[in-house]
């Protein structure tokens, strides 16, 4: 064992243990468990929603249905085709994920729990986010020891940061002369341009970290090219102008950054790179790079998602679960109706570009209230980026949005807004 789980271990020791009563319904599935070797190896976890219960009160029998359909859906997402989950009781899952370390398996349960958690009572607080290690299971009962749930995920992000640091990454992989500029399928010079914004939580007003931000220039002259304009590029065209922004923009991170790491990264992609084997394979490699410099987790934003078929979103988010802690979707232009269609597609959240309208707070408002409620019980997260200043933040939380970003008009420089957190 290595010296970070053992310190997680040693630490774990302190906390309380639990006895579980299986369901007899579940004792067959858990046979299969007991006689693996992946208890020993600590990658077997007690997920419980005892909190929602507790919350919801004697609204929990009206909605519970609904709370093992969400729950369901998210762990199916989450453990994929080698992993196994099974509820147990009426308010507890055993997890297994036999193909990721101890430590990425305890952070899943985690952050899947703090999801359930947001999205049925608004809030994930840290003394809900209860999650066990399983420890032994006979004659119908679970024994298993309570996690310490912020030393497992630092010592996750550590470990994931040290897995990055240690992959192979092609030396040319961060050349911003390998992707930029380039000649298009049509002939055009095109050029892809990155720049960093900080993005804040409207909750508390503090910096969860950067985004970067993708434009692709016509040469020359660096015109940019319009969605409509992004939307008759080729797939190849699109990967490339996606691997040029990556490129561009964690050279950006490291100059300016001097290497402290951010608390979280939001890396751009678009759906066309993301369902191509070659687009993902070199995603993976971007990803890896960026683990290095964030303390938290990656935050993976795909573009161009309306019109994407459901299918291959589910397929998409769930070949990136790995790589990033979440993943949202990016609007084009505030929608029209609902957005039933991203549900349970895997997305932890939307962003928009917010439009140019001044100080008109009405039209602002019109904006923010027609995005937050397409959005509702659809994601738990709402991000406006561009909005005009703390005023406009505030009527965005104020409809629902939970994070911003601040106009580049603002800014003191070209990537570094004048609006700070202390």
């Amino acid at each position: 064992m290595d010296e970070g789980a053992q310190s997680l271990v040693d630490a774990a020791e302190a906390l309380p243990g639990v006895t579980r009563i299986i369901d007899a319904d579940a004792r067959a599935a858990l046979e299969q468990i007991r006689s693996s070797p992946m208890m020993a190896d600590g990658k077997v976890s007690l997920m419980g929603l005892d909190a929602i219960r507790e919350q919801l009160g004697a609204r929990w029998l009206g909605r519970r249905d609904r709370v093992f359909e969400y729950v369901q859906t998210a762990l199916k997402r989450q453990v994929g085709p080698h992993g196994f989950f099974v509820r147990v009781s009426e308010t507890d899952y055993v997890v297994a994920q036999p193909n990721v370390s101890r430590l990425a398996g305890q952070a899943y349960c985690l952050n899947c729990l703090r999801d359930v958690l947001t999205f049925f009572l608004g809030e994930a607080r840290l003394s809900d986010i209860i999650v066990h290690e399983v420890l032994a299971i006979d004659d119908g009962m679970i024994g298993a020891r309570q996690l310490d749930t912020e030393a497992v995920q630092a010592e996750a992000a550590k470990e994931s940061a040290e897995r990055a640091r240690g992959a192979k990454v092609a030396p040319n992989l961060m050349s911003q002369d390998r992707w930029s500029p380039f000649t298009a399928h049509d002939g055009r010079r095109l050029r892809a341009s990155s720049q960093l914004e900080p993005v804040f939580q409207l909750k508390t007003y503090g910096r969860i970290g950067y985004r970067m931000t993708r434009k692709a220039l016509l040469l020359p002259g660096e015109t940019p090219l319009s969605t409509a304009d992004l939307g008759q590029l080729t797939s190849a065209d699109i990967e490339r102008i996606d691997f040029a922004t990556l490129a561009r923009g964690l050279n950006r991170l490291q100059q300016h950054t001097a290497g402290v790491r951010e608390p979280s990264l939001i890396l751009p992609v678009s759906f066309a790179t993301l369902s191509s084997h070659r687009g993902r394979s070199m995603l993976t490699e971007f990803f890896e790079a960026a683990q290095a410099n964030v303390q938290r987790g990656l935050i993976c934003e795909v573009y161009d998602i309306e019109g994407a078929p459901a299918s291959g979103l589910v397929q998409a988010t769930a070949l990136m679960r790995p790589h990033c802690m979440f993943i949202v979707g990016r609007l084009n232009a505030a929608p029209v109706g609902g957005l039933s269609v991203l549900k349970d597609v895997g997305l932890h959240g939307v962003s928009i570009e917010c439009p140019h309208v001044g100080d008109n707070e009405e039209a602002f408002a019109a904006f923010a209230r027609t995005v937050t409620s397409a959005a509702k019980n659809v994601v738990r997260a709402v991000m406006l980026y561009g909005v005009a200043g703390p005023r406009q933040a505030a009527v965005a939380s104020l409809h629902g949005a939970t994070h911003a970003s601040f106009a580049p008009a603002r800014a003191q420089a070209a990537d570094e807004p004048a609006f700070a957190v202390a």
